[in-house]
Parts: C-alpha cells; structure tokens; sequence
C-alpha cells in the first residue's frame, strides 16, 4: 500500500491502545512464543487492513507472535503505570516498552532495567547509527547502550503552515524564533507540550548549549514562554493533537515534531506544512526499547529489537508511513531506490552537517532538577488549550 493512501495517523486515528492481537491473531494460531511490546502511537508501519507489515514479517521469520500494543502516551503516565512492578522487579506485562531518553535515564538510575546481550543483537553491533551509540553522542544517558537501543530519533523544530503564514505576514517561512513572536501570528502559534522541546528551543535561540545549561539559563527561556502565554500570543501547548490544529487553521506555526508533518503532508499528498531546523539549534531525542528486569520473555525482546537494526526491516517501515528517524546504518540507501524524494528528507535522515550544527539533545536532569524544573513547567503551561 502506498504511504500516500495509508498513515501511520489515518492507521491509529482514535484507536487508543490497540493490541496486535485483533489485527494479527490469525497469522499465528496455536502460537506458543509470545512477545509483549508497549509503544507510543504513529510508530508502526501499516496496511489498509489494519495489519503491520514487518510485524508479520518477524512472527513469519521467527514464529514469534507479538502482542502489539500502543499504551505509551506519555512518559510520566506509562511510568507511574508499571512503577510498582519495576521497583519489585516483577513482571510489568511488557518485555519490552520504549521511552524517551531522560525517562530511560531514569529506570537505568533506579536499577529498573534488564542489561542487554548483545551476543544476540549481531544487527545492533553491525548497524547501529555511530551518532546513537553512547557517551558523547544522542545516547550519553546510557553510555555504551547497555540498558538501552533506540528505536526512533526525533527532530523538533519550527513548523508552519505555507499558505497561512504568508498571508499573515507575508514572508514565505519563519527563519529565527523571533519570527513566531511577530504580532500579526498572536493567538496562532502552539507549542509541543515536551518541556525538553519546548524550553530546549527557546534556549538555544537565547544563545545556550543545551548539553551544559544553568537554571538561570532555564528560567529565562521559563520567563520568555510564560509572557507569550498570559499575552495571548502562545494559543496552545500540546502533544500530538496540534496537528490537527494546523489543518484547520486555528494554528499558523509554533513548534512541532517533523514527523507528524512529514505523516500529515504524505497522508493529504500535499506540501501544505512546512518546517525550520533553525540555525540556533533544534532539538533531537530518541524513543529507545528497553526490556525491564522482570520481563519473562527477554530473549524473545532481544530477537525483536536484532530484527529491527536490519536496514532492509527498517526502509519498509520509513517508506510505510513511519517518518521518524532511523538509528539504523544503510536505510537511507534503500529507501532512495524507490522514494528519492524521502530519502532527501533532512528531517527524516538527517547529514552528518545536521547532527553537527543543528541537532542538540537536552541533557540529563537530576531527580531534584527533574521534579522542580517539570512542575515550574507544569505550572505555566497546564490549562493552555
């Protein structure tokens, strides 16, 4: 099916948390290996009959069944669901689950987490992305990758709507940051409710490396953000709904997650939304797979998470709707074969010039940075619609 006619939003759109199970459950009767896997939404690649394509294509190769599910919608609320069984070391339901980089960070400072045998990962050690591998580089909370493999990277930058930002102001894109602020774009610009994203921008543009930031550097970028929203100029803070804000136009640009705008252009076959890496810096994170220690099925994780390092694996699911970007070696190569015009997409395979001047990962909190910093967060940016 053509990444044009099906989504991973027209596949997922108000499904909730969907179990593999309903879509799949024929394709291995009588199975006997099972392997449970939690994720976030709009990650898997799809058909129009509900199933997913290189999921079937493991349980083909491997007669391992996957139970699929889409529970992740935020880290803090995955979390406090299975905290109780991570801090016992019992069996959370899933063996394994991906979050995002300071909620691994996390589990792996509270011991949570199963240590990977890469004796079994033979695709990771051969493909792995060197930008994603470690200390240094987008995985510097798990050096090494001991507890931890990513399994999508993903760029937040300044996106907008092409026709309505140029009627409104009459330039063609924004440049800077400061061009969100312009008066005639009050009350049309939202931000990703990701405080990481969010406050990370807005800091690079007040001239700060992320990677070393102070708390006088955070509370500006608190102070900037917090005037824009008692002034009526920021509309909204929100997770994956913004986007259906910019169709309608009750949104002109802010700051989004390139993925959805690749997804919403590629399922509408058009060009309306664009997107800035911005010169000042945008940030970039993982989601990464991680099998916590009371999973009963960790060998059968491990063999997911091999099959998903293998290029061939990975450029079916990008072509497939999954615009995200791959931490995989040779994927870009592939998918130019069929999709040149994909493969030439910054947002989705970024150059080694991109992840040198312009992506930059917010670094790792303390626990007490972690809770005073979330809650001044939460106290300026709750209740904005």
């Amino acid at each position: 099916m053509d990444a044009k006619q099906i989504t991973r939003r027209s596949l997922f759109a108000g499904a909730g948390a969907l179990s593999i199970t309903a879509v799949l459950a024929a394709c291995a009767p009588g199975a006997t290996k099972t392997v449970y896997w939690d994720n976030w939404p709009y990650y898997m690649d799809g058909e129009a009959d509900g199933s997913f394509p290189t999921l079937k294509d493991f349980e083909a190769k491997t007669g391992i069944h996957v139970e699929y599910a889409t529970k992740v919608d935020d880290n803090n609320t995955y979390y406090a669901s299975i905290k109780n069984q991570l801090a016992a070391g019992t069996d959370t339901g899933a063996d394994t689950f991906c979050l995002t980089d300071w909620m691994v960070g996390r589990l792996i400072g509270d011991n949570d987490l199963a240590k990977l045998d890469y004796k079994k990962l033979p695709n990771v050690t051969a493909n792995l992305d060197p930008a994603f591998k470690g200390a240094g580089s987008f995985g510097d909370f798990d050096p090494g990758r001991a507890y931890s493999l990513p399994w999508k990277g993903i760029i937040a930058a300044v996106g907008y709507h092409k026709v309505n930002y140029k009627a409104l102001t009459g330039k063609d894109a924004p440049a800077t940051l400061e061009d969100l602020w312009a008066p005639e774009l009050k009350g049309k610009i939202e931000v990703l409710s990701e405080m990481r994203d969010t406050l990370g921008i807005i800091m690079m543009a007040n001239g700060v490396d992320i990677a070393k930031f102070t708390k006088a550097d955070f509370d500006a970028a608190l102070a900037l953000f917090k005037s824009k929203v008692d002034s009526g100029h920021i509309r909204g803070v929100k997770g994956n709904s913004y986007i259906d804000d910019y169709v309608n136009g009750d949104a002109v640009a802010g700051i989004v997650w390139a993925g959805d705008l690749i997804a919403t252009n590629t399922e509408a076959g058009n060009q309306d939304l664009g997107f800035v890496l911005l010169d000042t810096g945008s940030t970039f994170a993982t989601d990464n797979f991680v099998i916590p220690k009371g999973a009963k099925n960790k060998e059968f994780a491990e063999q997911l998470i091999n099959y998903y390092y293998d290029p061939e694996v990975v450029a079916k699911s990008s072509i497939g709707g999954v615009f995200y970007v791959p931490p995989v070696a040779g994927v870009k190569e592939i998918v130019a074969k069929t999709n040149p015009e994909l493969a030439a997409n910054e947002m989705l395979f970024p150059s080694a010039d991109t992840y040198a001047t312009k992506l930059r990962h917010f670094r790792t909190l303390t626990a007490e940075e972690d809770n005073s910093f979330s809650q001044a967060w939460s106290d300026v940016s709750n209740g904005v619609v």
